[in-house]
């Protein structure tokens, strides 16, 4: 496995476990079971400053797809 492969598979997992990690917060914020956007309505600030820094992660990520995809597709018309 090279270093673009191992970077998009864990990369893709990480990307996995820290929006699990999310939900699983947000599902503690569930009022009677529901959750609503008044029982999110205190977490805004912290969702929008998590959005604004996550993103990045996941361009990241989405490059090192761009360049596994752009290597299959020149070894596929290759051959």
């Amino acid at each position: 496995m090279d270093i673009w492969t191992k970077l998009f598979l864990y990369g893709g997992a990480a990307i996995g476990a820290v929006m699990l990690m999310v939900a699983i917060m947000m599902l503690g914020h569930a009022e009677n079971g529901v959750l609503t956007a008044e029982s999110l309505k205190p977490m805004a600030g912290q969702l929008q400053s998590f959005y604004a820094v996550f993103k990045w992660f996941v361009y990241l990520w989405m490059i090192s797809a761009l360049v596994l995809f752009v290597r299959f597709v020149k070894g596929f018309f290759s051959r």
